[in-house]
C-alpha cells in the first residue's frame, strides 16, 4: 500500500483481494470463512463486513434485499470504505493505492 500524501510505501500480507463483477455468484472461496442464510447469501451488517472479522461482501452475493447494479455500486462503495477502515484500524493511516 502507499500513502498518497506521503507517498511512503508499506507492505501488508494478505491472501487475497477478490473483485467480482457477473451475473453468477461465485461464493464457495468462503463458504467456510463467513455465515450464510438459507437462500445461500452471505450475511452482513450496515458497514457490509461479514461474520469473519477483516472480510467484506457487496452486491448480489450478499443478504442485503435489492438486487440492481445501482445499488451493488452503492454498496461496494460503503464495503470499501469499511474495508479501508478496518486496514487503518488494524495496520495503521496508509491509504491503499495502486502501487508500481
Amino acid at each position: 500500500m502507499q500513502d498518497v500524501w506521503t507517498q511512503k510505501v508499506r507492505e501488508i500480507k494478505i491472501d487475497g483481494v477478490f473483485v467480482e463483477i457477473g451475473y453468477v455468484t461465485k461464493t464457495d472461496f468462503v463458504r467456510n470463512l463467513v455465515e450464510f442464510n438459507t437462500a445461500g447469501r452471505i450475511v452482513v451488517d450496515k458497514s457490509y463486513s461479514t461474520s469473519h472479522s477483516g472480510i467484506f461482501a457487496a452486491g448480489g452475493v450478499t443478504d442485503s434485499p435489492s438486487k440492481q447494479i445501482v445499488i451493488s455500486a452503492g454498496e461496494g462503495a460503503t464495503a470499501a470504505i469499511s474495508a479501508s477502515k478496518y486496514i487503518q484500524r488494524h495496520y495503521g493511516s496508509i491509504r491503499a493505492t495502486e502501487a508500481d
